[in-house]
């Protein structure tokens, strides 16, 4: 996934790609998701994800970013756990806590 990808994206589900999320845009914030997504997570279908989920996503995304740090995805990954439960809707499985998970 890359930035116009994500672009394009936030602009078909109504948000504003230049929306800051903790000093990123939204388009940088759902980019690094979307990269974490491919790597612990494939199944997630962000694409299918409704304007209000992926909303909840992007913030969850932004508190994580003063939480963790940047490296081995922790910031993306807390922010997939913070709403797996929500995430199950659109592909997560319980067997994929695991994979996301950094404890």
């Amino acid at each position: 996934m890359n930035n116009e990808e994500a672009t394009k994206l936030l602009k078909r589900k109504g948000i504003d790609p230049d929306e800051l999320i903790q000093y990123i845009s939204a388009a940088d914030a759902l980019e690094n998701l979307m990269s974490a997504a491919e790597e612990y997570c494939p199944g997630l279908k962000i694409d299918e994800m409704r304007k209000r989920d992926i909303w909840a996503l992007l913030e969850s995304y932004g508190n994580s970013v003063t939480r963790y740090h940047p490296e081995g995805d922790h910031q993306e990954r807390g922010a997939f756990l913070e709403n797996f439960e929500m995430l199950k809707k659109y592909g997560l499985r319980d067997e994929d806590y695991s994979s996301i998970d950094f404890c």
